[in-house]
């Protein structure tokens, strides 16, 4: 996870949490930028966490550069016996991580300071889950590996690329220029059933089987995230709203991560 956000996004906020991990990045969506979500189970990571807040939600906030964590996490190897997150006070807040090292018949202890900035408790409320958007059409998109090959050829004809999916398993991926039109058909691809439940944080299922949605975004945001992917989705999910935006959904066993990518205007 640490690797995929710094090929990403530059900075990005970390929520601690009693029961969660999360990474957020909030870019200026009315410039174009992107939004971030991804979240991890705190069990799927630590075998021992404790965390105490400022209020009866113990959280914290702190924003980090995504380079200087995938850094500090490329030290754990094979042979690493532990590894320790605190957060400590030197010469600023830092993400001190404690690695042990097995070496022959001793331990070797590496040490990483990973600055942080505490973000105060007035902000959190920009880095809060976002609400599942209203869309047109929700529909799971081809293997990661396939898609990534689709666009890395597409992105060298046009800046954009035009999603096109409807209700009947159908997606279409358009690029063109002044010279040449490139469309990849995808059929069958199948459409996810959401809940009714709205205060489940699922999207209404309010979408019919003629439903077909259109939208235009920028090529590298899309390439962006499917370049730095390591988390390995069991299933991806993209949600188009009309002229608007996607939001595409990646699920695996540890991780959602969601990123939500404006239309182009």
């Amino acid at each position: 996870v640490g690797a995929s956000m710094s090929r990403m996004t530059k900075n990005c906020v970390v929520c601690l949490a009693p029961k969660k991990v999360v990474f957020v990045s909030n870019e200026k969506i009315a410039e174009g930028g992107t939004r971030i979500w991804c979240e991890l189970q705190q069990e799927t990571l630590f075998d021992e966490y404790r965390i105490e807040g400022k209020d009866d939600t113990d959280r914290i906030f702190l924003e980090i550069i995504t380079d200087n964590l995938a850094r500090a996490l490329k030290s754990i190897q094979l042979n690493v016996t532990s590894v320790k997150i605190r957060l400590t006070k030197k010469y600023t807040p830092c993400l001190t991580i404690e690695i042990v090292t097995a070496c022959g018949n001793s331990n070797r202890i590496i040490t990483h300071d990973v600055p942080a900035v505490v973000i105060p408790q007035r902000d959190w409320y920009e880095y809060e889950e976002p609400d599942m958007p209203q869309f047109d059409v929700s529909i799971y998109m081809p293997q990661l590996k396939v898609l990534r090959q689709v666009i890395d050829r597409m992105k060298n004809l046009s800046e954009h690329l035009i999603i096109t999916a409807d209700q009947k398993g159908n997606m279409t991926l358009k690029s063109l220029n002044d010279i040449v039109t490139v469309e990849t058909h995808f059929k069958d691809l199948g459409n996810p059933v959401w809940s009714n439940d709205i205060t489940d944080g699922k999207q209404k299922e309010t979408c019919v089987e003629d439903d077909t949605a259109e939208a235009r975004i920028c090529i590298k945001k899309l390439a962006q995230l499917l370049q730095g992917q390591q988390i390995n989705p069991s299933k991806i999910i993209c949600n188009v709203l009309a002229e608007k935006a996607i939001h595409i959904y990646l699920v695996s066993e540890d991780v959602i991560l969601q990123y939500y990518i404006p239309a182009a205007m």
